[in-house]
């Protein structure tokens, strides 16, 4: 059926959709995300069932896409995009891949972690070969560099293995990111992205060799830290998890490093793209911390540490964390300061009426 101006009733649903979404897009891009939101969704509540439109498609990946950045551990969220995933331009669909992989490393469910890093990596060797040419010959329209998706994953992937004890295929992971300086032909700005994530990587090699066991690299991991301090974090950790399961005390170099960027990293002042992932990564660090310290007596500094893992698992609304620390937490009651018990169990008792938190922590407070 054709309308007296010459259009059909499904063009004419189609102008209002493109319209919305043209200011939906404006206001996303201008950072004015809760109307823009409401604009998305208004956009999937007009559509037809039958017909699954460019707009619409991209209406669930911007709500996606903010609620990753706003409301970590939203799975809702994540299920109603996942079936959209496939679907996206070729531009958006690794940025897709790789945020979902992101909020299910931040809530510790490995495998799915690693079912989308996989799909994720498929893509991008599909996405290259329709390129003809080599890995970095050219610059794609992606919101980041194919570098950048490529360390993102192989790191992520590394962590999952880990998560299983599963050392071989973690080290695998992470002398495949070393080595994606050595891609040829690659365009100066990926391969400066290229050479942070093999850096990244190197320093977590190191890492993974402590944590099993292989002590005598503590002073090659030390020594990358004081060079490169964007290792910190994840070398910080994977010292203290080696100092914690070995039982052995930080020497006063190494330990008057952690005292100097435990007091000079507060994790809530982090900002940008991947601050949902870099306080998950603060969170587990300060979790280690309240262990070494706790165990060493260091009470009252193991205690603050706890309570700053405790703040960033409730945000995160990791339970797996939040479970791990409120463990610790009863094995040391008695030692913890009674104003910092106090500021935990009220932190456990305002999120759990915001989130739900699904497990008993008041009776293991008790």
């Amino acid at each position: 059926m054709v309308t007296e101006h010459g259009v059909s009733p499904g063009q004419e649903r189609a102008v209002p959709h493109k319209e919305l979404f043209e200011k939906a897009e404006s206001l996303f891009a201008c950072g004015i995300w809760q109307p823009a939101t409401e604009l998305y969704e208004k956009i999937i509540s007009m559509s037809d069932d039958r017909v699954v439109t460019d707009e619409v498609i991209m209406s669930y990946f911007r709500i996606f896409y903010m609620t990753s950045e706003t409301q970590p551990g939203n799975t809702g969220e994540m299920l109603r995009f996942i079936p959209f995933r496939h679907r996206l331009r070729d531009e958006y669909v690794l940025e897709g891949l790789y945020l979902l992989a992101r909020n299910y490393a931040v809530l510790d469910r490995w495998d799915e972690v690693r079912q989308y890093i996989t799909e994720m990596l498929k893509r991008a060797e599909s996405l290259f070969k329709k390129q003809n040419g080599n890995w970095f010959r050219r610059k794609l329209p992606f919101t980041s560099s194919l570098a950048s998706y490529y360390g993102q994953g192989l790191l992520m992937m590394s962590e999952a293995y880990e998560s299983e004890e599963e050392y071989a295929e973690a080290r695998e992971c992470l002398e495949r990111c070393l080595a994606l300086p050595h891609i040829h032909d690659a365009l100066p700005e990926d391969k400066l992205e290229a050479e942070r994530f093999s850096l990244l990587a190197k320093g977590r090699l190191l890492g993974l060799e402590l944590k099993i066991g292989q002590l005598d690299r503590l002073p090659q991991l030390v020594e990358l830290m004081n060079e490169y301090p964007l290792l910190r974090v994840d070398g910080l950790t994977a010292s203290l998890i080696a100092a914690n399961k070995y039982e052995f005390s930080f020497d006063p170099s190494l330990k008057d490093m952690l005292y100097r960027f435990v007091d000079s990293s507060p994790a809530f002042m982090l900002s940008g793209e991947n601050q949902i992932r870099d306080r998950d990564r603060y969170s587990r660090m300060y979790y280690q911390c309240a262990v070494y310290w706790l165990n060493g007596g260091e009470c009252t500094q193991g205690a603050m540490q706890l309570l700053r893992s405790i703040r960033l698992s409730l945000y995160l609304k990791n339970q797996h964390q939040l479970l791990a620390c409120l463990t610790l937490y009863e094995k040391h009651l008695h030692h913890i300061p009674d104003a910092i018990s106090a500021d935990i169990m009220k932190q456990c008792e305002e999120r759990s009426k915001e989130v739900k938190v699904r497990f008993p922590w008041k009776q293991m407070l008790l």
